[in-house]
């Protein structure tokens, strides 16, 4: 019986026990005294590790194909609010109060050049 519980077991691990799976599956006169370990419970056990890999994998290809379409939106949203703000800049002008509500700031706002060193008080 495995001691930890809360954590995947790893490929590798994983591969080889279904190799001895099959092994023993293939075993005709396989009979162990302990009924916990019959091949047909042993056979179960192995198609729900196969139909959960596979249901694993097909989530996995819907989330990834969720995502990429959730990408494509926000991109298509960015894109739709950069030309918005343009227009808005060209109907109202770089100056005008209608760009402050968009969290721009107007032409006569803005700093340009070098930042001016603060005087030093001695």
């Amino acid at each position: 019986m495995s001691r930890r519980t809360t954590i995947r077991v790893t490929h590798k691990v994983l591969m080889q026990d279904q190799e001895v799976a099959q092994a023993v599956l293939n075993l005709k006169d396989y009979s162990p005294s302990n009924k916990e370990f019959t091949s047909d419970k042993l056979r179960e056990a192995l198609e729900r590790v196969k139909a959960a890999e596979q249901a694993e994998q097909a989530a996995s290809e819907a989330a990834a194909k969720a995502r990429d379409e959730a990408i494509r939106i926000e991109n298509a949203f960015h894109d739709l609010v950069l030309g918005v703000k343009r227009q808005v800049i060209a109907q109202y002008g770089d100056d005008s109060d209608e760009i402050t509500a968009l969290g721009l700031k107007k032409k006569s706002e803005r700093r340009y050049g070098r930042p001016k060193k603060a005087a030093q008080t001695t």
